[in-house]
């Protein structure tokens, strides 16, 4: 069986809590992981710029991809 992990940003623990539980319920992940308070860098109009974000990991097959990140948007 395969597994495809997908990486998702958002922008505080609460939210990821709510993204997660609702793929974990909907059986579109079977399991998700939560890294609260990670620290981002990109370049932004020009700057370098850092912001806090919280990252949610789903853990789902590749049948099921496409719904889960639609379900997300």
């Amino acid at each position: 069986m395969s597994i495809m992990m997908v990486y998702i940003t958002t922008g505080d623990v609460e939210e990821a809590r709510e993204i997660g539980g609702e793929l974990v319920m909907r059986h579109l992940a079977a399991c998700v992981n939560i890294f609260e308070k990670m620290e981002s860098m990109y370049w932004w109009e020009g700057k370098l710029e850092r912001s806090e974000e919280t990252v949610l990991i789903a853990k789902t097959t590749p049948e099921l991809v496409d719904k889960l990140v639609q379900t997300v948007k």
